[in-house]
């Protein structure tokens, strides 16, 4: 009983906190998940610096002063100084385990076949800090080791990759307005100018939010989702998201990973740089700021009398806006709908893409696992392929910014000039000069000029085409190529020269096993090797993050399309029984298949725990984004369960423990 005080003490002052900064109207003045899912990208970048901070702070007490505290034997708890043979012994705390093979591969280069499990790109970076600490700028190598610079990037990546993840969070949920008006390095000076643009982008998020135009071409919203109607539902589905937005964002402050972002591994270079390229992907065209603009007068000049006798306070009331985006061009070119036909070309690669597919295999010259991300390449051909109704979707989503620009530009520009930054009533002079200048008394219209409009993905194609994917095939083999490269060096250098010359044609391409054979014999990896009784500790460890990630799967993404998928087909049960197969088969697979980060969070999952090391798993999905997705939906939806308080206690405790026992070079994840 006296034990259970303390323990019973702890959980209800966590409640309490919990209750205090992250329930919806708690009566506190201050919310923390609204504020991480609004505040600067700056105030975000120095949240995530200070926790890295204090970690490393924390790192430096349990190496330095704990064993002094605690009078361990030789004042130190180390019983393997490996780490201070290849830098000196300060900062020596952010140099273990896989930190050890790096600086051994940066000084040397690979001398050892077991060492090409690691990829090239940290060991040449830490290269590149030695020479210059060292031999560019003596100075620096005096004041702090090369291992100090090294954790400074590895710290900065982990800031940016947080502020990407929340600048992609923002764009899956609420859209590329959002991002434009929230994501910014420091707030506007005006108080009266950022009022104004807070009103106008609040309008573009609210119509996206009416008629389902949220998501992007990597993460489909559910197309069979029921859609807000009433004023008091939008504000509700508005402030969910942003809660779910900055329980992400928390969420990768207190990573279980964290001792990984600032020690020398590749965590926080591969999250930035994979982050970056998914990024990349995702984007897509706002409205043009004419266009917002004049959805957030709507309601005050199309329906003055309901605007006039409406009470503010009826939240119950039908929302009053433009019933689609023709509405809103039709009012600013003058009533006229003769608009250009828009014709979509298809595009066989953008510059975004390339940029992505850039960022991905420097990726892989980190990570092994990088090629996995070659599905993030492919997810929008495949879509296309087996889901139209999904791509459909996706394409009136991410191509009515760019529709709706084209239109704009083409009707009220005669010389097709394209003026950034117009206001609403700047458009509408300009489409009455641009009418006053047609001849009068012309009873029919002029005939409609085409409009021609670039996107990677055609709404008019049902397939892809054949050399979209032929450049998507090319892609997936660039990606691949610095494995390929890691497992030919290997090959050539430890396989070719200890076989004859007569056991040399019968390898073919033998050099592709290189790093598999690796990995099982001299880190014991293989398929469910990791499950033993020895190891059993090791697979605990594993426990949470996928028991969370599967318990958060169903409830927040799995169980809300299952039943929206019951009620939209519930009118139609009789006809059940005639649908053709393949109609079965994409109903059912919606559900699964309609985000690609969650698609590629479960593979990743199951890869660690099926064939790999089992307590890496952790580490392993960190640079996932639907990761802080669903958790995050957990935990903004229900801030005080018990499984919102095991998934912070369990995010704040790996980080502590993970701290202490990897700067004294004892085993973690």
């Amino acid at each position: 009983m006296s034990s259970a005080g303390p323990l019973r003490a702890v959980g209800g002052l966590a409640r309490r906190l919990a209750a205090t900064t992250l329930e919806v109207y708690s009566g506190s003045p201050f919310n923390l998940l609204d504020y991480l899912g609004s505040c600067t990208d700056a105030a975000l970048f120095g949240w995530i610096a200070l926790t890295r901070l204090s970690l490393l702070l924390l790192m430096w007490f349990s190496r330095t002063a704990a064993p002094l505290l605690f009078r361990a034997p030789g004042r130190s708890f180390i019983f393997d100084t490996g780490e201070e043979l290849y830098d000196d012994a300060r900062f020596a705390m952010v140099r273990q385990w896989d930190g050890v093979h790096m600086f051994f591969i940066a000084h040397y280069g690979y001398l050892y076949e077991n060492q090409l499990v690691f990829f090239p790109g940290l060991p040449a970076l830490i290269r590149g800090v030695a020479y210059v600490t060292q031999t560019a700028v003596p100075m620096l190598h005096k004041l702090a080791p090369v291992a100090l610079y090294v954790c400074v990037v590895n710290v900065v990546a982990s800031c940016l990759a947080g502020v990407l993840l929340r600048r992609l969070a923002i764009l899956t949920f609420l859209g590329p307005e959002a991002v434009l008006h929230t994501c910014r390095w420091r707030r506007r000076s005006r108080a009266s100018s950022s009022s104004s643009v807070t009103r106008v982008t609040e309008a573009a998020i609210r119509y996206r939010l009416l008629h389902g135009l949220t998501g992007t071409s990597l993460d489909a919203a559910d197309p069979q989702a029921t859609l807000p109607t009433t004023t008091k539902a939008v504000r509700t589905e508005l402030r969910r998201r942003r809660r779910v937005i900055g329980a992400a964002a928390l969420l990768w402050i207190f990573t279980p990973s964290m001792v990984f972002t600032v020690a020398v591994y590749t965590e926080s270079l591969f999250a930035l740089t994979t982050m970056l390229g998914v990024y990349c992907l995702a984007w897509y065209e706002p409205l043009p700021w004419a266009v917002q603009e004049r959805m957030a007068g709507w309601p005050s000049t199309t329906s003055a009398t309901t605007s006039a006798t409406r009470r503010p306070e009826d939240e119950d009331a039908v929302v009053v806006g433009p019933a689609s985006l023709d509405d809103v061009l039709s009012d600013l070119t003058g009533g006229s709908r003769n608009w250009p036909t828009v014709v979509w070309k298809q595009v066989l690669i953008t510059p975004a893409e390339t940029a992505a597919l850039l960022l991905f295999t420097l990726a892989a010259t980190l990570r092994s696992n990088a090629f996995t991300y070659a599905g993030f390449l492919a997810f929008p051909v495949v879509v296309q392929l087996i889901l139209p109704e999904l791509y459909a979707a996706q394409c009136r989503t991410t191509l009515t910014g760019q529709r709706a620009k084209a239109i704009l530009s083409a009707a009220t520009a005669p010389a097709n000039e394209d003026l950034p930054g117009q206001t609403s009533s700047q458009v509408a002079e300009q489409a009455q000069r641009s009418s006053a200048r047609s001849p009068p008394n012309t009873s029919t219209p002029r005939a409609r000029k085409a409009v021609v409009c670039r996107a990677l993905s055609c709404p008019q194609r049902r397939l892809p085409h054949p050399l979209r994917a032929l450049v998507i095939l090319l892609e997936c083999v660039v990606l691949f190529l610095p494995y390929l490269a890691i497992n030919y060096l290997g090959y050539h250098r430890f396989v070719t020269h200890a076989r004859g010359a007569s056991e040399q044609p019968q390898t073919g391409l033998a050099f592709l096993e290189f790093y598999p054979t690796l990995q099982k014999r001299y880190w014991n990896v293989s398929f469910l090797s990791a499950y033993t009784f020895t190891n059993l500790p090791n697979v605990v460890l594993a426990l949470p993050v996928a028991v969370l990630v599967a318990m958060c799967t169903h409830t927040w993404y799995l169980s809300p399309a299952w039943e929206a998928r019951a009620g939209a087909t519930a009118p139609n049960a009789r006809s059940a029984n005639v649908t053709s197969f393949g109609s079965r088969f994409c109903a059912a697979a919606l559900p699964w298949i309609r985000s690609s980060n969650v698609v590629h969070l479960l593979a990743l999952l199951a890869l660690a725990l099926a064939a790999m090391h089992v307590q890496v798993t952790n580490r392993f999905v960190m640079a996932s984004p639907a990761l802080y997705y669903l958790l995050g939906a957990q935990l903004a939806e229900r801030p005080t369960s018990f499984l919102s308080q095991l998934m912070l206690m369990w995010s704040i405790l790996w980080s502590i423990i993970g701290g202490i026992l990897f700067a004294n070079h004892l085993p973690w994840t």
